[in-house]
């Protein structure tokens, strides 16, 4: 079972159960194994049918509903405004990572601690419900520096180039699988095919690729206010359970979801 880690006083601040005692009676209850309480730190195994309790919103909404604090099911609002925002999809990458779902969050006020947490759930829902990114793989990015529409395709590796996330330096695609660390551990899910995944905007320029890494340009820092997510993978499902996580996790966060349509390119 993934192990998580929160910060304690994010955790009360989102019960509004300040009693570490008390909490730590409850909490097992809810079918995960406690291993640390203290005042800084809440740690514990979570049973892996829970994905939404990866991140600290998302354990901290159960725990409300189970202790009785929030009785009714949390309804999210989806606005569909923003028309434009529509991705392609195009034939090309039918086989290789067949599925796209996507969300746009406007006006957070990302902290440190909201940028760690959604770090986390990124990386805890890639190691169990994305099965280490084979089944699905999230990208979360900047969305003031993307153009729509936005193109999901495949292309040929030696065809384009990107700056990877944290690099100053582009590198065609089969070079990232060589050289990037992120490229070097996951590579193998998609190294086999002639062609590679790869999201750009409507300028051509890479938002990512999928499931290896995101381009540099879009990175999402503390100063980030507005979000744009693509959840890729091998399974519809999957892949829309994941978006609901994310989303719900940013909602939490007093985010804006917006829609995004997706669109067959032939």
């Amino acid at each position: 079972m993934p192990t998580v880690e929160f910060n304690t006083n994010e955790l009360t601040e989102l019960t509004g159960v300040s009693d570490l005692n008390f909490l730590r009676e409850r909490i097992p209850m809810l079918g995960v194994d406690m291993e640390c309480l203290d005042k800084d730190k809440a740690v514990m195994e979570i049973f892996p049918n829970r994905p939404d309790m990866l991140c600290v919103e998302g354990f901290a909404r159960a725990l409300r509903n189970f202790l009785g604090i929030k009785k009714d099911v949390a309804q999210y609002e989806v606005r569909d405004e923003m028309k434009e925002c529509k991705i392609f999809v195009d034939k090309s990458i039918k086989e290789i990572r067949p599925f796209i779902s996507s969300a746009i969050v406007k006006n957070l006020n990302i902290t440190d601690a909201r940028l760690k947490s959604l770090m986390n759930i990124q990386e805890k829902l890639h190691i169990t419900h994305g099965r280490n990114r084979k089944k699905v793989a999230i990208g979360i990015h900047n969305l003031d520096v993307i153009n729509f529409p936005v193109t999901y395709k495949a292309v040929q590796p030696t065809d384009y180039k990107l700056i990877p996330l944290n690099f100053a330096d582009d590198m065609y695609l089969d070079e990232i699988l060589r050289k990037h660390p992120k490229g070097i551990e996951y590579g193998k899910i998609i190294k086999n095919f002639d062609k590679f995944p790869l999201i750009v905007d409507a300028n051509n320029d890479a938002v990512s690729m999928p499931p290896i890494i995101n381009a540099d340009r879009t990175k999402v820092t503390t100063g980030t206010k507005n979000l744009f997510v693509e959840i890729t993978g091998t399974n519809q499902y999957a892949v829309e359970k994941a978006l609901a996580i994310v989303a719900c996790t940013l909602a939490d966060m007093e985010g804006e979801i917006y829609n995004v349509h997706i669109n067959p390119k032939h």
